[in-house]
């Protein structure tokens, strides 16, 4: 066992605290782990930095010796006592106690440009994720630790397995930095799963030219809702009222030069903005309004 391993597992004795299986709490104790996310973020002391997840504050002790200004969401109530007394004498480190993806996070931070370095609560990575990439003008520059299968999803190739509906939407904003592999051993207690330090540029503008892209999360997500089914027959389940009957979809492939026999697996970020287009010219010329159902969201 490393020395910070001891030392966390030591603390969180003393503080009659344990990692709780049920928030995905994994710690990060590897000091070299944490020195090479930190320098992947190339965090300076011009940056204000957004750690979520900091635990009993491992990385979180890196970072506010490097940062002009931390900011920590930490949701457990134990964790956030200790942090708050460990950083009680730094005035540059706010500790905020609450779920990260509730958290008024503008009413907490008011710098207007952020970085986000964090090893992420496994559990609930792709929601903050999504969150991040909803408040992408504040939060541009994201380093985080995740599982590996799902860093493997979320920057899969197009026509590959791992290419679905989150790889489409995450790519459409998100573009890979930089990336590597982080053993078991870098945690305690040690999960059960690879993990993978990713850093990612969130585009303010969607990366591919689209006029709603809320339109085409909304067919992405039909195309791969039964990845076997050939496009013409997958979209048919996109919600109301953004259905089409099926000759008009006949129609909008052609118009996107989309044959409608494939599947969504092999449709590109640029294709699958020319198909959303192509709908939403279908959508305006049957009178109707644009504006996606929140469950299609």
């Amino acid at each position: 066992m490393s020395r910070l391993a001891a030392e966390t597992r030591e603390l969180l004795k003393r503080e009659g605290l344990a990692p709780r299986k049920s928030l995905g709490q994994h710690f990060l104790v590897d000091t070299g782990v944490i020195t090479r996310m930190v320098e992947l973020a190339e965090v300076t002391d011009r940056d204000a930095v957004l750690e979520i997840g900091p635990g009993v504050g491992a990385l979180t002790d890196v970072l506010a010796a490097r940062a002009a200004r931390l900011y920590v969401v930490e949701y457990d109530r134990g964790l956030s006592v200790v942090l708050r007394r460990k950083y009680a004498a730094h005035p540059e480190v706010k500790v905020i106690e609450g779920d990260a993806l509730e958290v008024d996070l503008r009413g907490e931070i008011p710098e207007t440009e952020v970085k986000v370095v964090a090893s992420l609560p496994y559990n609930v990575s792709v929601p903050i994720l999504f969150r991040l990439i909803e408040e992408r003008h504040v939060f541009p520059d994201v380093t985080v630790m995740i599982q590996k299968e799902v860093a493997d999803r979320l920057l899969a190739k197009v026509d590959t397995k791992a290419y679905g509906a989150p790889s489409v939407l995450f790519q459409l904003y998100a573009e890979s930095r930089g990336r590597f592999r982080v053993g078991s051993s870098a945690f305690y207690p040690r999960p059960q799963v690879a993990s993978e330090v990713i850093r990612v540029h969130l585009h303010a503008k969607p990366r591919v030219p689209v006029e709603e892209p809320r339109l085409m999360g909304a067919i992405v997500r039909a195309a791969f809702n039964q990845r076997r089914k050939m496009l013409r027959n997958a979209v048919q389940t996109v919600p109301e009222p953004l259905s089409l009957p099926p000759p008009v979809w006949e129609e909008v492939f052609a118009a996107a030069g989309i044959d409608g026999r494939v599947r969504g697996e092999t449709l590109d970020l640029a294709t699958y903005a020319r198909l959303s287009d192509a709908a939403g010219k279908a959508l305006d010329a049957a009178g109707v309004p644009r504006r996606t159902p929140r469950s299609a969201r």
